[in-house]
């Protein structure tokens, strides 16, 4: 049996259940931790085996975890997730999605920008018209990082157009291409940004109430923007056409001339995702959490006769993938409580260097950090684990701001959907797999820990 072969044959039902509950019990019996603290590792453990290999849905997986940590625990702990805004930030996106593809808003957009990105003599070559319009994308999503301050909503508004716009190319792998490409661009290459990313302004913000020089939105860009904001997003755009591109004989239906002028419909759902964007765009003003943005463009959009579609069509959405976002905020709550993140972060940090190189301590930095990341979801391990670096890093005698840099930078560094929110609301599209969507993943964070991080790290070591 080839090695693929196991793999697959492990991502069946039975075998992958039976490996997962190894892997949970072994994490129970085997861990040096008593009580709370390794149930709740054995339930993480098992879940995140169920995740990676993906025998069921996602969130399939995510109902039989609510279960187990309401068992085990509480059933407040288990239902946390759901209190939570990022939680119904995706619930209210999913019905934008619906609403920017039913009005026809999203198949204009996507033929307006190809009309205007792709150049006339590359329509008829589905290889050369997939690179230009992939990489106007990506350019173009990475711009809009610097108008809307959170990566779930960039992806929400974005996802439905990018949706459309792959439907140009009949070959399934540049569909998936169109899709994946700007919405990684947006969310990889805004860690560049500072505040185009939540756990950016997270780690600043805990690392200042905790006697950390302030970083300023100019210091961020100046010493990461090049590298992991501009750079980052054109490397994730080689990435994903090296993995998926389109077949030469392929068809490709791109029009000669631009889309016909928008309908009212289109005209008005346009007007609406403004008006929610101009929320978004403000929160530095009224500090309204982005959900009631998106609140406001989903009541504008099903509202009766002002709206462009009726509310009875949100009925049609799946909202399956709640419960995997439930369930990964359960987690890092259980893990958080238990005291289990709090050991884990201190053990990590105790294996780097207190001599050495800059850039030897912020590898360590990186790879702890990353690790953490493997069983929380990002906002989690940042709340978690900064209070711990800054002790580290003063007690070192290393600057706090590459150290606080490199933290936000490992978590913006995924490899399975659980990890992120963003991830989850990707998926949560419909528009490609589970595989697929981890497939990319982890090429983007492996280019980017190979090619784009040593070069950064030596950036740092210039500046402090």
């Amino acid at each position: 049996m080839t090695l693929s072969a196991g793999l697959d044959a492990l991502r069946t039902p039975l075998p992958a259940f039976a490996l997962a509950t190894v892997v949970g019990a072994g994490a129970l019996a085997g861990s040096p931790l008593a009580g709370p603290p390794s149930l709740m590792l054995a339930i993480t453990l098992f879940c995140v085996a169920l995740w990676i290999l993906n025998p069921v849905p996602p969130a399939y997986t995510g109902v039989l975890c609510l279960g187990l940590v309401g068992v085990a625990f509480s059933a407040d702990l288990a239902l946390v997730g759901f209190q939570s805004p990022a939680t119904w930030l995706i619930g209210f996106g999913i019905l934008i999605g619906v609403a920017t593809r039913e009005s026809g808003l999203a198949g204009w957009a996507g033929r307006w920008f190809v009309s205007r990105s792709v150049p006339a003599r590359w329509r008829d070559d589905p290889v050369r018209a997939y690179a230009s319009l992939m990489l106007a994308l990506c350019l173009g999503a990475l711009a809009f990082a610097l108008l809307v301050p959170s990566t779930l909503v960039r992806v929400l508004v974005l996802a439905p157009v990018l949706y459309e716009t792959g439907k140009l190319f009949e070959d399934r792998e540049a569909q998936v291409g169109i899709f994946l490409a700007p919405l990684f661009a947006t969310f990889y290459g805004g860690s560049g940004i500072y505040t185009a990313v939540l756990p950016n302004v997270i780690i600043a913000g805990i690392a200042e109430t905790l006697g950390a020089p302030a970083i300023s939105w100019t210091e961020w860009a100046i010493t990461l923007f090049p590298v992991m904001g501009l750079a980052r997003a054109l490397l994730v755009a080689a990435v994903v056409y090296a993995l998926y591109r389109p077949a030469p004989d392929s068809e490709l239906s791109i029009p000669e001339t631009g889309p016909e002028p928008a309908g009212t419909s289109e005209k008005r759902m346009l007007a609406f995702l403004l008006a929610g964007t101009a929320f978004w765009m403000t929160d530095f003003f009224h500090g309204a959490h982005p959900v009631f943005g998106a609140i406001l463009v989903v009541a504008l959009a099903f509202l009766p006769t002002v709206g462009v579609l009726d509310f009875s069509k949100a009925g049609d959405a799946d909202y399956s993938i709640l419960f995997f976002l439930g369930a990964v905020f359960a987690i890092g709550e259980g893990l958080s409580q238990t005291g289990f993140a709090d050991l884990a972060a201190e053990s990590l940090l105790g294996t780097i260097p207190t001599e050495g190189s800059l850039v030897v301590a912020l590898a360590f930095v990186f790879g702890a950090t990353l690790l953490l990341n493997l069983l929380m979801e990002g906002l989690a391990v940042a709340s978690v684990l900064t209070p711990v670096l800054v002790s580290y890093a003063s007690a070192a005698g290393l600057p706090l701001t590459p150290v606080m840099m490199t933290e936000a930078l490992a978590l913006s560094t995924y490899f399975f959907p659980y990890q992120s929110a963003v991830l989850v609301a990707i998926l949560a599209e419909d528009a490609v797999s589970a595989g697929e969507l981890i497939r990319v993943t982890v090429a983007c964070s492996l280019a980017t820990i190979l090619v784009l991080l040593p070069i950064q790290f030596g950036i740092f070591s210039l500046l402090y």
